[in-house]
């Protein structure tokens, strides 16, 4: 059977981390790890169903009423309990609305960037004004501003990339999701190139789910034959450095790769 976290361990863990643990026990009841199956579909309801299980067991005082806000969690701030991946990395993923699935992967979800070779640190001249910088906060679309005022994309990418939109929040073929901008432009061979990115920024970190999703958005919506896809992740650490990233333009989670990855301090 499958190991179950210690009772005192458990309510040591974070709300979402309880609530996840408890989800996991419901949909795998009965299950060894040889048994668990590649893909495991679930919904809200299912979601909720653990929730009320946890209440009653005292190992949460109520229910989360935002669920998506749990699943944004592990898309972007920590993994999943290690009782969910004691066999193995699963990433959660979205199939519909309100329909969900926990997929084994063969990562872990959350990209730790010091796992990669470390490029060297590269020098940005900062153009936001000290004025602009006081009002400026320390989120993703900070982030942007001070990209943006450089250029810094077109840069990276080798040729001019015009901001198209931003927060772009849209349905795919599994679901909503959300990009943070999109950009695009002509690229050196001529060819017509969408560049979907996300940024994060604080607490929030890059995930290979996020990468599908961006790839997923440029393959879905722009149906152009020559069309070129360039997704992009930055993210800036808490020293402040901005590190921009290239994901392969994959549809499936497992085959995205980085390649290209550069770091920027701005002076």
């Amino acid at each position: 059977m499958l190991s179950q976290t210690p009772h005192e361990a458990l309510l040591k863990l974070t709300k979402y981390d309880r609530v996840i643990v408890y989800l996991f026990r419901h949909l795998t009841a009965g299950m060894a790890p040889a048994t668990i199956p590649y893909e495991i579909d679930f919904n809200q309801e299912h979601v909720r169903i653990a929730m009320r299980a946890a209440i009653a067991d005292g190992v949460i005082d109520t229910e989360v009423a935002n669920v998506p806000d749990i699943k944004y969690t592990y898309d972007a701030r920590r993994e999943l309990p290690a009782e969910v991946e004691q066999c193995g990395p699963i990433t959660w993923l979205q199939r519909g609305k309100g329909l969900y699935k926990f997929r084994r992967t063969r990562r872990k979800n959350i990209i730790d960037l010091n796992q990669f070779v470390q490029p060297p640190l590269e020098i940005a001249i900062d153009q936001t004004t000290p004025f602009i910088s006081s009002l400026l906060g320390n989120d993703e679309q900070a982030l942007f501003t001070r990209v943006r005022n450089i250029d810094l994309l077109s840069t990276i990418l080798g040729f001019k990339a015009w901001p198209i939109q931003g927060h772009h929040r849209t349905s795919v073929s599994y679901g909503q999701i959300e990009i943070d901008e999109v950009q695009a432009g002509i690229d050196r061979e001529g060819i017509q190139t969408i560049v979907p990115i996300s940024g994060k920024g604080g607490q929030d970190k890059l995930s290979w789910s996020q990468a599908l999703n961006l790839n997923t958005y440029a393959a879905e919506k722009h149906l152009t034959a020559e069309l070129r896809i360039r997704s992009i992740g930055l993210w800036r650490d808490n020293l402040n450095t901005v590190w921009i990233i290239e994901f392969s333009p994959h549809t499936d989670i497992d085959q995205i790769e980085i390649i290209n990855i550069r770091r920027f301090s701005f002076q």
